[in-house]
């Protein structure tokens, strides 16, 4: 079943020297189907991507898959010691990416919690960026309690 949820997407991306934090707080849909979590949103103009909607899927710390559809159409797949390739839709034109699974950190419970996606991201095997992804849910009719 589906619960309304406020979704706090927290990205920081090291390449080098330098470090870029970003910062999303976005209304969607929270579920569980078997041992999988679900989270779907729309995107917005603060993404690059309005209009489109992303689901991300959770299976335990073993794989973490975000899905995006519309005008970007994405699948990027984190999966820890494992190397996966991607084409990533930047709506300019598609990238040949190579995502390589570090760690995935899972506290989602049914009433949300926290997940957290650690990952390099490749290009012909030469380092682009390490990701980290921190991923916040709290059913909207908790959103507004104290911590």
């Amino acid at each position: 079943m589906k619960r309304p949820a406020v979704i706090t997407i927290r990205a920081t991306q090291s390449a080098g020297d330098e470090e870029e934090t970003t910062e999303l707080v976005t209304e969607g849909n929270f579920g569980w189907q078997g041992e999988r979590a679900f989270l779907t949103y729309q995107e917005t103009v603060a993404t690059g991507f309005e209009g489109d909607t992303t689901t991300l899927r959770i299976e335990g710390e073993e794989r973490a898959t975000l899905l995006r559809f519309g005008d970007s159409r994405t699948r990027l797949i984190v999966e820890p010691g494992r190397r996966h390739y991607c084409q990533y839709d930047t709506g300019s034109g598609v990238l040949e990416l190579e995502i390589v699974g570090r760690e995935i950190q899972n506290r989602l419970t049914a009433e949300g919690g926290e997940v957290v996606l650690i990952y390099h991201i490749d290009c012909n095997h030469a380092l682009l960026a390490v990701n980290r992804v921190q991923i916040s849910v709290r059913l909207r009719d908790q959103s507004f309690l104290p911590q």
